[in-house]
């Protein structure tokens, strides 16, 4: 079971724009309605490979479009729109799934300039070469700057990654004045989270295919009715969210699901849910 699809199941509009890269046959099982979606691991921001929500759930290669809008304003736009138009009292289900800030680490316009390179904090455990072959030191992600690594080049990487988060911050923040706008930001649960971090100089690494904290420890950030302000410092997973959201909405969870529910941890009563 797909957890969009559960939630369809009992009564709720599913939505799903963005980034989508398990297929376009799950994502059709998955939402009801939505797009653009784009299929796929990473593309350039400016000039994204997308489809409109096709109701047949085929999408064939012929419906793809090329949008220039960049990619965090387009997904943001769709989103909005969605709030926008969605009346009456059925609950909602609205995934948004950003591309950025993965490279290519384009920022635009006053984001390219918003961070100083020559003054961007080099990570404490910068080195210029990783000590030991990981087994992953001659992929792609690694490969986007030069061995050894300098600290002009891993500035100047920072500077752009920090430039498309800020982008992307002003870009959730137009979907949750939106969520304000529509009067349901009092009555709806908002969940942001990241599936990996990345090196960029740490260890004298780029990517994320390593076990070190930076790529593991990602964001996870839960706010709405009935959830107190705080921070946990409980070990979880990304998979956890599916079980929790079904608990906090009344929702039975479906049997197979590997997740663990968080809402103790939520409400302060336990700070681990895993042995």
């Amino acid at each position: 079971p797909l957890w969009p699809e559960v939630m369809g199941k009992v009564g709720y509009a599913t939505a799903g724009t963005g980034k989508w890269h398990n297929g376009p046959a799950a994502y059709a099982r998955a939402f009801r309605q939505g797009g653009p979606v784009f299929f796929g691991g990473m593309s350039d921001h400016t000039r994204m490979p997308v489809f409109d929500f096709d109701p047949t759930g085929q999408y064939p290669q012929q419906k793809q479009r090329i949008d220039t809008r960049f990619s965090s304003e387009l997904f943001a736009d769709a989103a909005v729109d969605f709030l926008r138009k969605h009346k009456g009292p059925q609950p909602f289900f609205l995934y948004v799934a950003f591309t950025a800030p993965h490279d290519p680490r384009t920022p635009p316009g006053r984001y390219a300039r918003m961070y100083d390179a020559d003054k961007m904090p080099m990570p404490k455990n910068f080195l210029p070469k990783h000590p030991f072959d990981n087994g992953e030191l001659k992929i792609r992600d690694e490969q986007l700057a030069p061995w050894p690594r300098t600290p002009d080049v891993i500035r100047r990487h920072l500077a752009d990654y920090y430039g498309m988060i800020s982008h992307l911050d002003e870009q959730i923040g137009r979907i949750l004045t939106a969520l304000d706008e529509t009067g349901h930001a009092g009555d709806t649960l908002v969940i942001f989270a990241s599936d990996n971090g990345l090196a960029i100089g740490s260890h004298g690494l780029m990517g994320k295919q390593n076990l070190y904290e930076h790529s593991q420890r990602v964001p996870l950030i839960v706010a709405g009715p009935g959830i107190a302000r705080g921070e946990s410092r409980a070990l979880v997973y990304l998979y956890d969210l599916f079980p929790t959201v079904c608990n906090l909405a009344g929702v039975t969870v479906p049997e197979g699901v590997e997740g663990k529910s968080l809402v103790p941890v939520l409400r302060g009563r336990q700070d681990q849910v895993r042995d």
